[in-house]
């Protein structure tokens, strides 16, 4: 169990945010877990993407120092990290069409920046690192359509159309993509009929055109991808819903997360779990960071962490805040968990130091 709980609140130093500098001033609005994406860049470091204020941060956990690498209008279209060479790779809108590139040092300090002349970034776009003698590229999406340019970016060297027609809904769209580098493609789909929605996945070997549904989940979910696996795993909270409408039910065990391999395009591990319904919030959220993968239970505000093949590495730990701190990472050598505490309108972290 938990022994002791410290609240650490980011400190300044140079290119640092100033410990009074919060984003409930007036020009930042206040940030949400849900729209923060967590990049794990080396032990007790992370990159932070604040989606509602197009702001992204490195936190260095250790040292409780956060250094911002992204806050102006410009919006922020990518963020890579990379530990061979290391450095954080980050993408966003430039002048006119122009696509802005700019490469950071694990600490922050920039080491190079381009421009890159693609003249429509879509509706989302993901870079990619060159490989041998395969140049950087960059995977661009608009609508159910998808594009892969290298450079010098005029025409695309792979295209893939990506629209599903399927009378049983009213309509199919693209939600959301993981590409991580040539040839697998997955895509998540959100197919809508009368009064319910329907979410799968999509896994596409864009060489070989093989093409596999994963039809099997019982309400939303979010990707990751990395080099061999696609993770799939959802977050729910029980709500009334209309009788007709399906929903997961505390009666059933909850596939919460999925571990599926790129080349086989089956399932190789999942986490699945209970969660009962009662009382004024129940349900569970789940995130996938580097491998760990975090099962809070909003009943008991009580966490659970795996490893991405199914194995315990903590069972039942007190949740900070009550099940409103958001997980960030779990230092297996000095046993702390790390939250990100969002309530006072900036970033502060929660280190529980776990015996």
């Amino acid at each position: 169990m938990i022994k002791k709980i410290i609240v650490i609140s980011t400190m300044t130093l140079g290119l640092m945010v100033s410990a009074d500098q919060s984003y409930a001033s007036s020009s930042q609005q206040q940030p949400s877990n849900d729209q923060t994406d967590v990049l794990y860049v080396k032990e007790d470091v992370v990159t932070l993407v604040d989606h509602v204020n197009n702001k992204a941060d490195i936190v260095n956990l250790k040292t409780n120092t956060t250094t911002t690498i992204s806050s102006d209008v410009n919006p922020i279209l990518d963020v890579k990290v990379l530990n061979n060479p290391q450095k954080i790779v980050l993408l966003k809108k430039g002048k006119g069409t122009k696509i802005s590139k700019l490469v950071f040092s694990f600490d922050g300090k920039v080491t190079s920046k381009t421009e890159i002349a693609l003249k429509n970034a879509g509706d989302k776009i993901k870079w990619v690192a060159p490989t041998g003698k395969v140049n950087e590229r960059i995977m661009v999406q608009s609508n159910n359509t998808f594009n892969l340019y290298q450079y010098p970016w005029t025409k695309p060297s792979v295209s893939y159309n990506a629209k599903i027609s399927d009378k049983g809904y009213e309509s199919v769209s693209v939600m959301d993509w993981e590409f991580d580098g040539y040839p697998n493609l997955a895509i998540k789909y959100r197919a809508q009929g009368v009064m319910s929605d329907e979410y799968f996945l999509k896994m596409v070997n864009l060489y070989s055109k093989n093409e596999t549904l994963l039809k099997d989940f019982n309400t939303d979910f979010s990707i990751n991808s990395n080099s061999n696996y696609v993770t799939a795993f959802s977050s729910y909270t029980y709500q009334a819903v209309p009788g007709n409408v399906t929903r997961p039910s505390a009666k059933d065990v909850q596939k919460v997360f999925r571990l599926i391999d790129k080349t086989t395009r089956k399932e190789t591990a999942s986490i699945k779990q209970t969660f009962k319904e009662e009382g004024d919030i129940s349900g569970w959220i789940t995130e996938s960071i580097n491998g760990q993968v975090f099962v809070g239970n909003l009943l008991e505000q009580s966490w659970s962490l795996f490893s991405q093949e199914g194995s315990i590495i903590l069972k039942q730990q007190d949740w900070p805040k009550d099940g409103a701190a958001k997980f960030l990472y779990y230092n297996t050598n000095s046993q702390t968990a790390y939250f990100l505490d969002y309530s006072s309108g900036k970033i502060s972290v929660i280190a529980n130091k776990i015996k």
